[in-house]
């Protein structure tokens, strides 16, 4: 709070006139006012405080206060920190970020949070009764006459209920306000010998419902003529008891009324039925003043030490109280099962001709999510070997999966994975399940692709293209070379239903100058125009590949950093399922709390251009080499780290 002075109001002429004048008048400032720092009040009055006999109120207990461990649990069966990752940091800095990661979670406890908040929800050990006991006072003769009537009524099979409610003009007004409510005495009864001011006839009301919109334990009397009464009660279990003894009422007279009309006397009674039936008449009767305050007065003493009405209770039911441990949260998961790649050129690999058919040469498939809509790929690539063994056996020497993969893992459980695990946290039908196929360097895309777009003399071609292959893998086996494309929805709607009927379309052949993301973009988008797709070359093969929802109790599972999940059986009969790394966008309801410890950096080389130079008019075949290192320095040497794909 910011208390300014009129002096801050002159205009800067009268200001200037002033100063000219030599007044003396010097600005006032204006005095800020700084909140009240409790701990301050409590230091500066610490001798007062601890002397008064009530310091209890003032100061926090020295005990409220309770930390304890939580050990830290996660999805996988042993930490995602490498074991040696702290001692081999040089860095106090990231010695300290490891340390986030496996540390245990430290839980503050509040020994008396029971006495925090509301004063109204105080914890009382002492038993409140809901009423006390009924004294008769003279005062009370008239009232007790009453009640004895109507309890006399009661007992002949009537029902009888009075008390103060309150009554909104529903029908004379546009819209019921808080204003509109009038406090007024009501009393319900059987028979009613004249029509006192405000009676309220339930012979034609239909139904009785709650009413909580316009005013808090409210409820409405719907009638036959599709007017309404509304009224309001002071407390939820007064509104409960008012609605069930007015469903009472009218559920007795439905089945009287029935009753009669079975026995042939409804014609004969049907004056008598109107003012002799057990529905009542709902009456707003205008006491004396007398009566009034007599049954006030009754009222007050059984709220006497009720000094917690429902109506000012505090609702904390959603307040979750139990800390919970962070857990990863995934999108819609989508496991995708790679089952073959065939093409229409094919052979038998081994010299001796007695082996089954296959490609003449090794192909390489990555699968990939690409979000049309927002025009972003959304996951990694997953790398997928396809290959027959003796079609692999082509490249022996230049290894292809991870080098080195996580302890507890089977020899070769994660080499060929053939099923990945996609997550996918905004779904919607502009999704793209993308394949890209890839081969040996070998040469031009043209010349690569030329035998697997013909269908003649396929017997005599895979030969040739098997010699120039096994050249190929001998002296280029680890390069690779894009080769063609295929695509296929992987979504129907926005709620992530699966689009399992779609198929992969044709393989396409990849054009040499559109290789980036973003020509992949753009052929996506012409995806859906069969008049546009139909002008691309076409492969001649089959790419088998179905998706599926994925289970909760899924195993076989490891994470993207090759770590098995906590259900993994390891029998060592299979592939492993690999989950595949989402790009989760920047956006706040997708936001995470870095909580799980990760050693992957993604690296997209943009563009490889020697427009510029003067050397030589073309260049191919380039491989670019990317190395991480420790420092700047020149004696630095590359660190060890694998690199799924470049």
């Amino acid at each position: 709070m910011v208390i300014e002075s009129p002096q801050q109001y002159k205009s800067l002429a009268e200001i200037e006139a002033e100063v000219e004048a030599g007044s003396q008048v010097a600005t006032v400032k204006p005095k800020i006012i700084e909140p009240l720092d409790y701990e301050n009040v409590l230091l500066h009055w610490k001798t007062e405080i601890i002397s008064d006999v009530l310091r209890d109120m003032l100061q926090f207990p020295t005990d409220d206060f309770q930390i304890s461990a939580l050990q830290r649990q996660g999805r996988t069966l042993f930490s995602t920190v490498p074991e040696t990752a702290e001692k081999e940091a040089h860095s106090l800095f990231v010695r300290e970020c490891i340390k986030t990661y496996k540390s245990d979670w430290h839980v503050v406890n509040y020994k008396y949070e029971e006495y925090s908040g509301d004063f109204r929800q105080l914890p009382n050990k002492v038993l409140r009764p809901e009423k006390l006991s009924a004294h008769v006072f003279e005062v009370d003769e008239d009232v007790e006459k009453d009640e004895d009537t109507a309890s006399l009524r009661s007992q002949k099979g009537g029902v009888s209920k009075h008390g103060w409610l309150y009554k909104g003009n529903v029908n004379g007004a546009i819209t019921v306000t808080m204003r509109s409510f009038k406090r007024r005495y009501f009393h319900l009864d059987e028979n009613t010998s004249k029509d006192p001011k405000g009676t309220i006839f339930l012979d034609s009301c239909m139904g009785v419902v709650q009413n909580s919109k316009v005013r808090r334990f409210a409820f409405e009397l719907k009638m036959q003529d599709k007017s309404t009464f509304l009224l309001a009660a002071d407390s939820e279990a007064e509104m409960e008891e008012w609605i069930t003894t007015l469903n009472k009422i009218l559920y007795s007279s439905f089945e009287q009324a029935m009753q009669e009309k079975k026995n042939g006397d409804l014609n004969d009674d049907d004056e008598h039925g109107k003012t002799e039936l057990s529905t009542g008449d709902f009456q707003e009767t205008f006491q004396t003043a007398r009566d009034i305050e007599s049954k006030m007065r009754s009222e007050a003493r059984l709220k006497l030490f009720t000094l917690d009405p429902d109506t000012q209770k505090l609702d904390f039911s959603a307040i979750e109280l139990n800390v919970q441990q962070f857990e990863e949260k995934f999108g819609k998961r989508v496991l995708v099962s790679c089952h073959d790649l065939l093409f229409n050129l094919q052979g038998c690999v081994a010299e001796n001709e007695e082996r089954p058919t296959t490609n003449v040469e090794p192909f390489y498939v990555i699968l990939s999510l690409f979000d049309v809509q927002n025009n972003r790929k959304i996951s990694a690539n997953f790398h997928v070997d396809l290959n027959h063994p003796l079609v692999r056996q082509m490249t022996s020497g230049h290894g292809s999966g991870p080098n080195q993969l996580a302890s507890g893992l089977p020899e070769g459980a994660v080499r060929y994975p053939k099923q990945g695990i996609f997550s996918v946290t905004c779904p919607h039908p502009e999704i793209f399940l993308v394949a890209r196929i890839e081969k040996v360097l070998q040469g031009g895309i043209t010349h690569c692709t030329e035998p697997y777009m013909k269908s003649s003399d396929s017997a005599k071609m895979a030969q040739k293209v098997l010699k120039n292959a096994k050249t190929a893998c001998g002296r280029l086996g680890q390069y690779r070379m894009p080769f063609g494309w295929a695509a296929r929805p992987v979504f129907k709607d926005a709620s992530g239903t699966l689009d399992k009927s779609a198929r992969f379309s044709a393989l396409y052949r990849q054009d040499s100058s559109k290789l980036s993301d973003e020509d992949m973009f753009k052929l996506l988008t012409d995806f859906r125009k069969p008049e546009k797709m139909a002008k691309l070359p076409v492969l001649l093969g089959n790419l088998d590949v179905t998706i599926d929802s994925v289970p909760p109790d899924l195993t076989n599972c490891v994470t993207s950093s090759y770590i098995p999940v906590g259900n993994f059986e390891g029998n060592g009969q299979s592939s492993a399922l690999l989950e595949v790394e989402e790009f989760v966008p920047c956006i706040a309801k997708c936001s995470q709390p870095f909580t799980i410890y990760k050693n992957h950096l993604y690296v997209y080389p943009k563009h490889l251009k020697y427009d510029g130079q003067k050397c030589f008019a073309k260049a191919r075949n380039i491989a670019v080499c990317i190395q991480f290192k420790d420092s700047d320095e020149d004696e630095a040497q590359p660190l060890k780290v694998h690199l799924h794909a470049i």
